[in-house]
């Protein structure tokens, strides 16, 4: 029942919640905050699983977990003129091997940031981080330490203090992060920086582990976007070229001359799973600039050879000048297959004026763009995606915003895993409590089942025994009595007017019976010291109906102990008073031998006479010894009878012992008795 129990109630766990949120009022507070984190949290840039492309990071490999005093596991990040920091930001490392993604490939477990100037010494503590492995929920989310007030500084110090291991080599220690941001303002001062390893050896992989990545402006962590519901526009594909060299441009109208000092490209999202991040992004491009867009008036401002970025924007600034038109020319196409066409792809172009973008909702040209193209999702491909604001999955905003926006994600998150956790811990007590109370009314009613047919059956036993009692009782004082005296009457009539055989069968009929009383009254007293032993029953019984005949009980030791239960003693009974009614009707004997022995496995009793014995023709039949052979079948015994005319007859009843058919014995008696 309890293991029952226990399932029915751990398939329905909405009961627990149910009672957590009826009696519990943390519990309610839980619900609340978690339905307010939701949306909060839905509203939020999150951190990508799949490879975004782009250039893996800084790493360096030691031999130990934790430096010694002498050495430091740090990195350091100098930038041309000192600066005001207000943010520093730093991206964890990520790598894919046969275990699947790691995004957190070599993050020290504790670390220290620190702004130095250009001796390297320290001038402000930024962060130490301890115990980093132990937020389940940071899983290659940035870390974000705001500076206030600003400090001047001229560069930045990352030391790590306890290394994790690298599992692809054994003891070697592994310290790596993907990419170093530092604010002043909205500029990225670390942006192209000088980037120290002050100890540890360079990884085997330089196409992926440089120190020049630390401060390339590629991060892991995908478009600097977030959630603005559905856009119908993916982005902007040329057509295909079979020459990665034909150019194809792209024109920006601002409407009227501004001045303008960078151009921010945001590559393409690849439409199938086959094709690399980053696809369609031009090998080489020149940025030009013009007031009327003429042939002949257009002004180079930047050129540039471009290693595939995959998701990442790429900012290209040049001098400060004041232009209307703004031409991006791919001047050498992505084209990836000999076979496959090669194509200028992006997703969206930024014109900015001091971290400002002016082509927001602005015209674009192309010489060699396709017609719109539908899409995945039914968006489409289509030169006014280019300026509509967007990545391919949500509203671009800035690399600090963007940061911060992920920060602030961790930080719910994490806050939502300790509500979960708590509410969790709720619900386990809840569930323990609803169980513990299943458990109390199952064990009540299962005792409830037991105990009381348990007590129904004592008190119907005692009053039952009561019963037993008063028969036995009236029987023994009232039957007993009153057939004692027709005995003794009888005996009296035969000694005034002689012996007769009427008078003969008056007294062994009395006799007979006050036996019979006898075996009833002993039976109907099972229990109490003043009832004697079966066999012991058995000896007087034989002394009473076998009076007029010579006869000789024997048993051994362990026969005077032996106990039957009550329904197999009284078959025992039935069948020896037949058996000496038989003798004493129909034997005609003068003798008879009864042997009672127990040894292990049965019990066995002999009633031999010197009579007529039974002819073998008679001994066949069925109505010969129809009662005595009934009671063997109630007890499940055997029965063996040896006779012969002339020669008397044996009978040999064996009795398996089994000792649910035993009782206590009651007490010893002699080994033998004879009469």
């Amino acid at each position: 029942m309890l293991p029952l129990i226990a399932r029915s109630a751990a398939a329905d766990e909405g009961w627990d919640e149910r009672l957590a949120q009826m009696f519990s009022g943390r519990m309610k507070e839980i619900d609340q905050e978690l339905s307010e984190l939701a949306p909060q949290i839905a509203n939020l840039p999150s951190i990508p699983i799949d490879d975004q492309g782009g250039t893996g990071g800084f790493a360096s490999i030691h031999s130990a977990a934790v430096p010694t005093r002498d050495s430091r596991f740090s990195v350091e990040i100098r930038w041309p003129a000192s600066a005001k920091v207000d943010q520093v930001a730093l991206v964890p490392a990520r790598r894919y091997n046969a275990q699947g993604l790691d995004p957190q490939y070599g993050l020290p477990d504790s670390f220290t940031v620190e702004l130095i100037d250009e001796g390297g010494r320290k001038v402000s503590l930024v962060a130490k981080e301890t115990g980093v492995g132990k937020n389940p929920m940071r899983r290659g989310h940035p870390f974000v330490y705001q500076v206030s007030p600003p400090v001047v500084a001229a560069g930045v110090r990352i030391s790590a203090d306890l290394l994790k291991p690298d599992l692809d080599s054994e003891d070697a220690f592994v310290h790596a992060w993907a990419e170093v941001f530092v604010f002043d303002g909205e500029r990225n001062v670390a942006r192209g920086g000088e980037v120290r390893s002050l100890s540890g050896s360079a990884p085997s992989a330089p196409w992926h582990w440089n120190n020049a990545f630390l401060v390339d402006g590629q991060t892991p962590l995908g478009f600097p976007e977030k959630p603005a519901g559905q856009h119908p526009n993916i982005g902007w594909i040329s057509e295909g070229r079979q020459n990665a060299n034909e150019a194809t441009s792209l024109i920006v109208d601002l409407g009227t001359p501004k001045m303008v000092d960078a151009v921010r490209l945001l590559p393409a999202k690849k439409p199938t799973s086959d094709l690399p991040s980053g696809f369609g992004f031009p090998r080489k491009l020149v940025v030009s600039v013009s007031d009327s867009a003429e042939p002949e008036k257009w002004t180079p401002v930047a050129e540039r050879d471009m290693p595939n970025p995959g998701h990442n924007p790429v900012e290209i600034p040049f001098t400060e000048t004041r232009a209307r038109f703004v031409k991006v020319e791919a001047t050498k196409l992505w084209k990836a297959f000999e076979k496959y066409p090669a194509f200028f792809a992006l997703s969206e172009v930024e014109v900015l004026s001091d971290f400002k973008n002016l082509a927001v909702g602005k015209n674009l040209s192309s010489s060699g763009g396709m017609m719109n193209l539908i899409a995945q999702g039914g968006r489409s491909w289509t030169l006014a995606a280019l300026s509509d604001g967007c990545g391919p999955d949500g509203l671009l905003v800035s690399v600090r915003e963007w940061l911060g926006l992920l920060d602030q994600r961790l930080q719910l998150e994490t806050r939502r895993h300790v509500l979960e956790g708590e509410a969790q811990n709720l619900l386990s007590g809840w569930r323990r409590t609803r169980l513990t109370g299943l458990a109390i009314l199952g064990l009540t009613g299962a005792l409830l089942i037991i105990v009381l047919p348990i007590r129904y059956r004592i008190h119907a036993n005692h009053e039952l025994t009561k019963v037993r009692e008063r028969i036995a009782g009236d029987l023994h004082d009232e039957v007993g009595s009153n057939l004692g005296s027709i005995q003794m009457f009888a005996d009296l009539a035969e000694g005034r007017s002689g012996p007769s055989d009427e008078l003969k069968r008056i007294q062994r009929i009395a006799a007979e019976t006050v036996s019979a009383v006898r075996d009833i009254v002993w039976l109907l007293r099972p229990q109490g010291d003043h009832r004697i032993g079966t066999v012991e029953h058995l000896r007087e019984t034989s002394s009473i109906m076998l009076e007029a005949l010579k006869w000789k009980f024997s048993a051994n030791e362990e026969a005077w102990q032996f106990e039957l239960s009550d329904e197999a003693t009284r078959h025992l009974f039935l069948y020896f008073r037949e058996a000496l009614h038989n003798i004493l009707r129909h034997a005609k004997a003068s003798k008879v031998d009864i042997r009672v022995a127990t040894r292990a496995d049965r019990f066995q009793l002999v009633i031999a006479d010197d009579g007529v014995g039974i002819d073998p023709e008679r001994l066949m039949r069925k109505a010969t010894l129809r009662a005595l052979r009934q009671r063997v079948l109630a007890l499940d015994a055997d029965l063996q009878v040896d006779t012969a005319p002339g020669e008397g007859t044996r009978l040999t009843l064996t009795i398996p012992i089994d000792s649910k058919r035993l009782r206590k014995a009651r007490r010893p008696q002699p080994a033998e008795e004879n009469a």
